[in-house]
């Protein structure tokens, strides 16, 4: 599967290290409270800007750029202290879980935190569910916008008889984009329920949760603009950035099944949708001398797709009315699937259907962890093991095109091919759905994973002045499956998983330490230093393509310097960064320029960069707060060679990594008086590089959001928001189809159409939260 693209919405590699705005964040009311809080420089990223705050969806966090490239799925998330899939090959955590009122508790981990509790690399969100209450609450939320979306949640909870509480949440989301598109009214179809029976005594409380969770979704964003050498992108006449669907109507997927080799229609929603059911039991336990066991156990079981289009080059047809001796061998006319009777000439957007219809995810989870914390130490030693089973994922692909308009129609297309006389007729090239080449990068996995790790924590505090902060996960991790490669699928000679599979069995032995320290130099002045190092293996679905991955162990070494300063008026954290990761996999794909031949690969390269971000809080007045936060960085690839498979021989070394900015700033202002609360939120980007080579680009842009807050009473908030305050004209993360172009090939690209990722256009937001 392709690669996401690289997070957009930065906050800094001030997140990656562990330091945020949670110092700037400081209780400041007094003197006095100012003063001890110097000394508790923060340690996490909860108080990082607006992580739920995403110009890209509404649906999730917002993926946190650290200078690395980003995980396929964006932020991990944690429920309960688990992460909430195992693998976002096999299902998205937008899937399974939503921010809900249900929500007891809402942490951001930074990396260090996500690697010892969540064994992955970068920022994440950990949710921990209402076990029930003292008396009978309720809160229910309700949601639209300005192009119709449905959502709403309602959560109530109370005590029971004898130590009994319980708590039930109910999610629903009918969210249909910010486009209308003939697939379906709603692109987004999720509801989560929730039901928490839990036990209180005298030393400690057990509850058991049920989570059924349905979610039918198609998260493809990307549109046709014309492409300009600055990088700016205009309105291709006709269609509107973000505006007009670019999903293929039909909604149908016309495949071959990896499986049985059969002709088969799958309906993009339902087939690449996800259905899960998922029992918790959590609790913790006073076992004596002040010691704490907090546990979490679960299963989960799964069964989930998904639809992912990869478009690539848009061309132009010939005229259907040219003359015969006027083509060329390869030139292409085309006519409607739904009407092959009638040609259509125009702009036609090439692509690769990438689609995995449900299989079935097992997953088994638990971690045991036992802390203790006295007046000078706060300590923890854990163990986590995680099972995942997979039966038999598999992606269908196969080549298929569409007309350049909105909700476009696919086509049919013939060929104009030579004999050996030279003489020319056309030929049919697809089906009458218009796809071919199915199956030639299809994908195939099915085994088991499992992860068993030791953890352990200790914050000590040595004196007033100096606070140590270590951890360090020791980790085993096996996957033991089988796929379907290059030799395999030669030797069965079909675009099915005919003949036998490979066996594929690895062991890892995975070490990450981490730590951080605090000096207080002076009462409102100190230092901070951070290092890690962290490692991290590779996943059974890394084995879905046909060549042999051969994953070897990332290493992620880090380490930052800086100083802290905390004021009643003013609060800043300043650090130098430095981060860099190896042998990073991506299954990616590469386009040949020439016959426009689609080459999947996976490639392995190393990443790396120094930074330098300053975070500050500015409260001159009540009320007023204006956070800022600025970063530089600089994240290159290294040891990024290889051959494509017609023979093109690629070096991305010292380039920049594609989809991030050098510089990053946010501003944050708001202000609150009596019952009103108005702010902003403002984010520039400078120029971002739009494709490996870096032979294109996309011009520096501003993402900004703002709203007002009217708290009606202690029971009733309003609210009102607007994104993409500016309207933007929304371009940004990457160009489809441009892997391998040189500069040369680039210029080729100017004032042209092309297609690519967009941030969400101007939309104004309405909510509501009730509590009784």
């Amino acid at each position: 599967m392709k690669q996401r693209k690289l997070s957009i919405l930065a906050t800094s590699l001030l997140v990656f290290l562990g330091t945020s705005t949670v110092v700037a964040q400081t209780n400041t009311k007094n003197t006095e409270t100012a003063k001890s809080d110097t000394a508790k420089v923060a340690q996490k990223a909860g108080g990082t800007a607006n992580v739920m705050l995403n110009a890209s969806a509404d649906n999730g966090p917002r993926a946190v750029n650290i200078g690395l490239p980003a995980s396929v799925g964006g932020t991990v998330v944690l429920e309960n202290g688990l992460p909430v899939v195992y693998d976002f090959m096999g299902q998205m955590p937008t899937a399974v879980w939503r921010q809900d009122n249900g929500v007891s508790k809402f942490q951001v981990l930074n990396v260090s935190e996500t690697a010892l509790l969540a064994s992955d690399i970068g920022v994440s969100v950990s949710t921990w569910t209402n076990r029930g209450t003292e008396t009978v609450k309720g809160a229910a939320g309700f949601t639209t916008n300005s192009f119709g979306l449905l959502r709403g949640d309602v959560n109530i909870s109370g005590p029971l008889k004898n130590g009994w509480y319980y708590s039930a949440t109910a999610f629903l989301n009918m969210d249909p984009g910010t486009f209308r598109s003939n697939i379906s009214t709603f692109l987004d179809k999720t509801q989560i329920y929730k039901g928490f029976l839990n036990k209180k005594y005298e030393t400690g409380q057990i509850g058991i949760q049920y989570k059924f969770a349905n979610s039918e979704s198609i998260n493809a964003k990307q549109s046709p603009y014309i492409y300009h050498k600055d990088g700016s992108v205009s309105r291709l006449p006709g269609f509107r950035i973000g505006r007009d669907s670019y999903l293929e109507q039909s909604g149908m997927i016309n495949a071959i099944d990896p499986l049985t080799g059969e002709a088969v229609a799958w309906d993009a929603m339902k087939d690449g949708g996800s259905t899960s059911h998922v029992v918790d039991i959590l609790g913790d336990q006073q076992i004596g001398n002040g010691m704490i066991l907090d546990y979490t156990f679960r299963y989960q079981y799964s069964n989930s797709g998904l639809y992912n289009p990869y478009l690539t080059a848009i061309t132009s047809s010939v005229d259907p009315n040219a003359a015969e001796a006027d083509l060329k061998a390869g030139n292409k006319r085309y006519y409607y699937a739904d009407s092959p009777n009638a040609p259509y000439e125009g702009y036609v957007q090439n692509g690769m259907m990438i689609f995995s219809p449900k299989s079935k995810k097992n997953t088994v989870m638990a971690r045991v962890e036992l802390s203790k914390k006295t007046e000078n130490h706060h300590w923890m030693v854990g163990l986590h093991n995680w099972y995942y089973n997979v039966d038999k994922a598999t992606s269908a692909t196969y080549s298929y095109q569409f007309d350049v308009a909105p909700n476009p129609r696919s086509l049919v297309y013939d060929e104009w091919t030579m004999d050996a006389d030279g003489n020319g007729q056309w030929v049919r090239k697809t089906d009458k759905s218009g796809n071919s080449k199915h199956n030639g990068a299809m994908q195939y996995y099915n085994g088991f994973e499992n992860k068993m790790a030791a953890v352990a924590t200790e914050k000590w505090k040595i004196n007033d002045r100096f606070t140590v902060d270590a951890g360090t996960r020791l980790e085993w991790q096996r996957i033991d499956g089988d796929w379907y490669s290059a030799e395999d699928r030669k030797a069965g000679g079909t675009n099915w998983v005919s003949g036998k599979t490979s066996d594929v069995k690895k062991d890892w032995f995975n070490f990450s330490v981490t730590a951080n320290a605090t000096w207080k130099a002076f009462q409102n002045f100190g230092f901070l230093a951070d290092a890690y190092y962290l490692q991290q293996a590779g996943k059974l679905s890394m084995y879905a393509g046909a060549d042999d991955p051969q994953i070897d162990k990332c290493e992620i070494p880090g380490f930052a310097a800086g100083v802290y300063f905390n004021h009643p008026m003013l609060s800043l954290v300043s650090k130098v960064t430095s981060i860099k990761r190896t042998n990073f996999k991506n299954n990616s794909t590469f386009n040949d320029p020439v016959t426009g031949a689609v080459d999947k690969k996976t490639i392995s390269y190393d990443v790396s960069t120094i930074g330098w971000t300053s975070d500050v809080l500015f409260r001159p007045f009540k009320g007023f707060d204006l956070h800022m936060l600025l970063t530089l960085q600089n994240p290159k690839y290294k040891n990024y060679e290889f051959t494509t498979s017609w023979g093109q021989e690629v070096n991305n070394n010292d380039n920049v990594a594609r989809s991030v900015s050098k510089t990053l700033i946010e501003i944050d202002p708001s202000y609150t008086f009596g019952k009103f609360r108005i702010w902003g939120s403002a984010r520039y980007f400078s120029k971002e590089y739009a494709n490996y080579p870096n032979t294109l680009i996309f011009k520096e842009r501003w993402e900004t959001f703002a709203g007002l807050n009217y708290k009606y009473d202690k029971n009733v908030d309003f609210g009102i928001s607007v994104v993409n305050l500016l309207n933007q004209s929304g371009a940004q993360g990457s160009i489809s189809g441009t892997n391998t172009t040189n500069a040369e090939q680039a210029t080729a690209l100017y004032d042209k159409p092309l297609v690519g990722t967009y941030i969400r256009p101007f939309t104004i937001e309405f909510k509501t939260k009730i509590r009784f």
